[in-house]
């Protein structure tokens, strides 16, 4: 079983040729894609640096459907489709989904997968558990291959913290840091978490439901702490940051300052003796 799930686009033959301009206008003035020609093919090729995750859509000379001569005849394949992996978070297949259901809509586009028996107008509901349903089986026959796994909820929110950094930034004016989250392995145990950088001493926002705060700035390097552990010596300086995700806090100005009084217990507190190797959050996969 392939380790990409790939959506081919169909047109109702009774519409008039799609005109591939207003394709590529229409990917242009998304952020993150980047259009590439070959000889043969235009490559609209997405990438979402927070994520370290890539997919895309192609444009080709000649159909890549298989047994095309077995659908309806009233649909024309329009000789484009859309490759993404399959082993993602749900957020950032939906992310992808809202983009193709934006396009289905525009261009009044059907889809097609080897595994359907005909052509079906888009709906993003049910290509989200067919997509589900491909992931578990790959995981199935596959394992994991080398992806973690978290719980649901907290994956959720995490990844609408990962997408929201920027916005953070400039509703505090960059003058709180708000650092991406990472994954993270324990290289001996295989345990694995979410972490987060923190340079102790500046005014800091903490995403929710990650598992390890990586203190830097600090004399020895760094320092590995529970994010927990870690609460529970400087929560008396944090805020609730509210209407937005929850578990969220914040350490505001003059009190990311005293925070470095309380290093001689952070020290106490940390864990000795970790050595993670670095994931990305596409890595993970909703328990």
């Amino acid at each position: 079983m392939n380790n990409t799930m790939t959506i081919h686009f169909f047109r109702n033959s009774t519409l008039e040729k799609i005109d591939y301009s207003k394709v590529l206008d229409f990917f242009e003035e998304l952020p993150n894609f980047t259009v590439y020609y070959t000889n043969d093919d235009v490559d609209i090729e997405y990438e979402d640096k927070a994520f370290n995750f890539k997919y895309h859509y192609l444009i080709t000379k000649q159909s890549k459907v298989s047994h095309i001569y077995k659908l309806d005849s009233m649909y024309s394949n329009i000789n484009m489709l859309m490759s993404m992996p399959i082993l993602i978070p749900n957020n950032l297949a939906k992310d992808v989904f809202n983009i193709t259901q934006k396009l289905c809509k525009i261009f009044q586009l059907g889809y097609y997968h080897d595994l359907f028996n005909d052509v079906k107008a888009f709906n993003i509901v049910d290509l989200l558990v067919f997509f589900r349903n491909q992931r578990k089986a790959y995981i199935d026959e596959n394992g994991l291959q080398g992806k973690i796994t978290y719980d649901a909820d907290k994956l959720t929110s995490i990844c609408k913290f990962q997408s929201s950094v920027k916005t953070l930034e400039d509703y505090y004016h960059n003058e709180v840091t708000v650092n991406y989250v990472y994954p993270v392995v324990d290289k001996k145990t295989g345990q694995s978490g979410m972490t987060y950088d923190w340079r102790i001493g500046t005014p800091i926002v903490f995403a929710p439901y990650v598992d390890y705060i990586n203190i830097l700035d600090v004399d020895d390097g760094y320092i590995i702490i529970k994010r927990e552990k870690l609460l529970e010596i400087i929560g008396k300086y944090c805020d609730d940051v509210k209407n937005f995700l929850p578990d969220m806090y914040i350490v505001n100005g003059k009190k990311a300052k005293v925070c470095r009084r309380e290093l001689k217990k952070i020290r106490k507190a940390a864990e000795l003796g970790k050595d993670f190797k670095i994931l990305s959050l596409s890595d993970v996969i909703e328990e």
